[in-house]
């Protein structure tokens, strides 16, 4: 693997991480781009099987294994970013939650954000703390119910 195909695959990868997070690239990647890459895995399928039977130990050499291995990887790293970023923003969410009901943390009527995420009192003692999850899901916390509530696309 050439030093070039290897950059190139870490750039992939970081764009994978970073788009659930932009709601433009989201919104081209479902309405756009979903038929096209569900084409391109199907098709790469069965060249991948092919190249892994005919090369057996040197399938990693060729280069149409390494160019069919591109798309598998981006959708990997979204996947893998997103359940990541959710469990660590919850983590935090519920560490600022915490901190407001023992009221170490004072918050204001307008919107703070720390790290992304937002938390405000909507009257009296309730508030609200909500993150980002990525492909366009927001995580609400109500402080009136005590409970986590999803918002997403149809919402």
């Amino acid at each position: 693997m050439t030093i070039k195909l290897k950059h190139f695959i870490w750039l992939i990868m970081i764009l994978g991480i970073m788009t659930p997070f932009i709601s433009y690239a989201v919104v081209v990647q479902m309405f756009f781009l979903l038929i096209p890459f569900g084409i391109i895995l199907i098709v790469s399928l069965p060249i991948f099987i092919f190249n892994i039977l005919k090369y057996k130990k040197n399938v990693r050499k060729q280069q149409s294994t390494l160019i069919l291995c591109l798309l598998p990887i981006f959708l990997i790293s979204q996947i893998v970013s997103t359940f990541t970023v959710d469990k660590i923003q919850r983590f935090r969410a519920n560490q600022i939650i915490e901190k407001i009901r023992e009221k170490k943390m004072t918050i204001n009527s307008s919107p703070i954000k720390n790290f992304g995420i937002e938390y405000y009192t909507l009257r009296g003692t309730d508030f609200i703390v909500q993150y980002n999850r990525g492909f366009l899901v927001t995580e609400k916390y109500y402080d009136e119910e005590k409970e986590w509530k999803s918002y997403g696309w149809n919402d």
